[in-house]
């Protein structure tokens, strides 16, 4: 990313940042364990040390058993068994492992709130969902940056859970509204408080020291695709992430919704009908082989797949040239 971009998306991104610094000096984040951040910092690196990656994963002997039975799953299809986190990445790469490892780190990471207002399972199945199709959508534009977009849709509601925990008062009675309400959260969020979670997630992951790229791309991921281009942040995983973010939660599924999400992927990423029913179909089919490592429900998203779906069944073919 030149440096004009980069600024562009920092100044974007930092927006609230303001409020955040005068109203929650006195409040203490969570700390995030040390291997997530090693891990993270790690593979974010322009030239990542494998061994220090392998060491990082490795540390957390959960993760890394999760690591493993993934990559020994039929998702990868070896034909001899992967017996080391080492082993892994010198066999597949970095490239598939790193969304692995992050994805599973994340959720050990992250703080659980109150179950009565949020739902650790749907949470972490709707951001792998999004995480899942913002990598389709990146590797759809050919640049090369599909897993960038995989991990930092996966960490973009991350704020979620960590606002739930340090300041229940205040943002449970607006998760609350939103599980009944038709508006999207971020709208909940802005008139109530002038900010949204996107904003949020970027002021906690600076404050846990994450890359700075990742933290302005995770502040900028509820941006309509048509302000992403205004900010001319099209050539940038901003586009596959603001996509994928019209994607419903499972916790509200809604034909709507599902039609503007198709309508947009198509838009954006030069998709036939036919074609977008067949990419729907190969990230459902990559959900249900990994739910069960994750601990998800993969039957939970039926529904928002058969929307999905039939919203991108009732889109026209486009004419054949004659």
């Amino acid at each position: 990313m030149n440096a004009e971009l980069a600024d562009k998306v920092r100044r974007r991104a930092s927006e609230g940042r303001e409020w955040f610094a005068s109203n929650v000096r006195d409040i203490e984040l969570p700390p995030l364990p040390a291997v997530a951040t090693r891990l993270i910092t790690e593979v974010n690196r322009p030239d990542p040390d494998m061994e220090r990656i392998a060491t990082a994963i490795a540390s957390a002997p959960e993760t890394a058993a999760k690591v493993l039975r993934t990559v020994n799953s039929s998702l990868f299809a070896l034909r001899n068994p992967v017996l080391s986190v080492r082993h892994a990445i010198a066999l597949l790469g970095l490239r598939h492992i790193r969304p692995i490892a992050i994805s599973y780190t994340m959720m050990e990471a992250l703080p659980r709130p109150d179950p009565e207002i949020f739902d650790h399972r749907a949470f972490w199945t709707d951001s792998l969902l999004r995480a899942m199709f913002a990598r389709l959508f990146a590797k759809r534009a050919q640049r090369g940056d599909e897993e960038d977009a995989f991990t930092a849709a996966l960490m973009a509601d991350i704020a979620l859970p960590v606002l739930l925990v340090i300041w229940p008062e205040l943002y449970g009675p607006v998760v609350k509204r939103w599980a009944v309400h038709p508006e999207s959260l971020s709208a909940l969020e802005r008139r109530a408080f002038g900010w949204d979670h996107a904003q949020a997630g970027a002021w906690v992951m600076d404050n846990w020291g994450l890359p700075a790229e990742m933290v302005c791309f995770v502040g900028l991921h509820n941006l309509e695709p048509e302000q992403v281009r205004e900010f001319d942040l099209a050539d940038t995983i901003a586009l596959p992430i603001s996509v994928a973010a019209l994607l419903p939660s499972v916790l509200h599924p809604h034909p709507a919704r599902a039609q503007r999400f198709v309508r947009a992927a198509r838009e954006e990423f030069a998709m036939s009908p036919s074609r977008t029913m067949q990419w729907i179909g190969e990230v459902r089919t990559s959900y249900h082989e990994i739910a069960e490592f994750f601990g998800l429900n993969g039957g939970r998203t039926n529904n928002l797949f058969e929307q999905v779906l039939e919203a991108a069944a009732l889109e026209p073919e486009p004419p054949t040239e004659t």
